[in-house]
């Protein structure tokens, strides 16, 4: 597998080509891995990258001038080889060209670019979404890196919480199928963090949205170890994990999965993304390792 790597004096990163996925973020200092190590058993993703797809589509395509596209699980970046265009000891860019995959792959030609760079303890992963076709072109773009949880062998899950940076009053809870549909019903949840149990995701993610928190922690109780996640920019949250498995997904999307009901063409779903033709969408997050 290809990969790229970046270093600095805090964190040593491995990003693979394919997918543009983060697979490895280690403590330069005391060699401690932050990411979870992929077990298949569980699940055998680290943080891939989601798109055009964020979660999954009516019948598994998206449609377009009475066309169909087939589409995969969070879409088929996850799976392309992306190219390297930029690469330096503490940054790279990798880009795929959507008209390079085939014509039935999806309708609009688009380049999409993924920027990891490190500024200390922190890892900056930015997503461009450059138009080179000549209509409006529909997407959505996600982040899914799950963190080694419990942090250590000393720890279990019962000894974390999920925090956000501001209460929140009014935060939504979307329902989803167990086949990650939108149900359509809601909760609205005053809390500012959540305590992790074995049961937490008994039923599969958690999605919000309606968030004021500019970023959300997943942090160890009596202590001051944390990883904190930026949400500025990004409307929806997703929160994930198996039951037994040792890590936990916390997700900022730009769109999310079909509406049980939905039917319709790309452009017609709710939180859907758009740029025009020759111009340039893009969005950035950071996540922070504190321990």
């Amino acid at each position: 597998m290809q990969q790229v790597k970046l270093k600095n004096q805090s964190l040593e990163v491995t990003i693979n080509l394919q997918g543009a996925e983060v697979r490895s973020v280690k403590n330069i200092l005391t060699g401690h891995e932050y990411m979870w190590d992929a077990n298949p058993d569980f699940w055998s993703g680290v943080s891939p990258v989601l798109f055009p797809v964020v979660g999954k589509t009516t019948a598994g395509v998206l449609k377009f001038a009475g066309k169909d596209y087939p589409q995969g699980n969070h879409g088929f970046a996850r799976s392309s080889v992306f190219s390297v265009i930029e690469s330096s000891p503490t940054k790279a860019i990798l880009q795929i060209v959507t008209s390079e995959l085939g014509a039935d792959v999806y309708p609009f030609n688009l380049a999409f670019r993924v920027s990891y760079s490190l500024d200390g303890a922190k890892l900056i992963t930015e997503y461009t979404v450059e138009n080179l076709d000549t209509q409006t072109a529909y997407f959505s773009v996600g982040a899914h890196p799950a963190f080694k949880c419990p942090f250590d062998a000393e720890h279990k899950i019962d000894d974390y919480v999920i925090e956000f940076s501001a209460p929140e009053s009014n935060l939504v809870w979307h329902e989803i199928t167990p086949q990650a549909f939108f149900t359509g019903k809601t909760q609205s949840l005053n809390l500012q963090q959540m305590e992790l149990n074995t049961e937490t995701f008994a039923k599969d993610a958690l999605v919000y949205d309606n968030y004021v928190s500019s970023h959300i922690s997943l942090r160890e109780k009596n202590s001051s170890r944390q990883i904190r996640v930026s949400l500025t920019g990004f409307p929806w949250l997703g929160l994930w994990s198996k039951v037994g498995a040792e890590y936990v997904c916390i997700e900022p999307w730009c769109g999310h999965s079909d509406m049980l009901w939905f039917a319709g063409e790309i452009n017609q779903k709710v939180a859907i993304e758009s740029v025009l033709p020759n111009s340039t969408w893009s969005r950035s997050y950071s996540i922070e390792y504190g321990y």
